[in-house]
């Protein structure tokens, strides 16, 4: 698994123009549904609510505003993916694996969540199909789980993006007051990086695509669950 992994990545940096942004997103009003909704939601559901089915329903919908983000390379030719297939990594003790939820955008969150921690469990009982971990038109990784900040992490090739989720944490942040005046406020923020290939997406495009996440995570409505 380590040797394909190094050629994997390797054959990446080789392959991809990458280039990363990032950008910080406020999970208060995420955060706050969740815990208003959680207790409902599992005795519902049987499934454990994190914060990565809010991640990745806001990644589908930015995948079907920006499509270029949900392409890849096949020689001199651009494949506009109508599939939207996120991969989700996963760390085990033997390495790092990629699951893939197939047809995310026709999910609701509960559905996502039940893709989602199905696959996890699985990948780490080594349980996975092969064809669980192909097809994939975008890839999100999260080293937050583990406290990192944010990171540049190496595109999944033949994808041309992949986002990287930082630790989703409390921070002070100055916010505008009622009367114009600035106020010290305790928010839920995390980081969040872009990778993509600059041969075929523009730092416009691909900032553009973290504004969207931004504004729809900031946004979620509370009958998104």
């Amino acid at each position: 698994m380590r040797a394909l992994i190094s050629e994997h990545m390797v054959a990446s940096r080789h392959t991809s123009a990458h280039v990363t942004s990032f950008t910080e997103i406020d999970f208060t009003r995420v955060a706050r549904i969740r815990a208003s909704k959680r207790a409902e939601f599992e005795a519902a559901t049987g499934q454990k609510l994190t914060y990565m089915p809010f991640i990745i329903k806001a990644v589908t919908q930015g995948l079907q505003a920006f499509p270029v983000m949900n392409s890849s390379v096949a020689g001199t030719n651009i494949i506009y993916r109508k599939q939207i297939n996120i991969g989700v990594a996963v760390a085990l003790d033997w390495g790092l694996i990629v699951p893939v939820i197939k047809h995310a955008d026709d999910l609701s969150l509960s559905g996502i969540t039940r893709a989602l921690n199905d696959l996890a469990a699985r990948a780490r009982a080594k349980k996975l199909s092969p064809e669980e971990v192909q097809e994939g038109t975008f890839t999100i990784t999260n080293p937050g789980v583990f406290g990192s900040l944010m990171g540049t992490p190496i595109i999944n090739q033949p994808q041309v993006a992949i986002l990287g989720v930082g630790a989703i944490e409390k921070r002070p942040k100055i916010l505008p007051g009622a009367d114009g005046e600035d106020t010290i406020a305790i928010r839920t923020c995390a980081y969040f990086s872009i990778s993509f290939d600059h041969r075929i997406i523009d730092g416009a495009i691909a900032d553009q695509f973290l504004a969207f996440l931004k504004k729809t995570i900031e946004t979620f409505p509370e009958t998104g669950l």
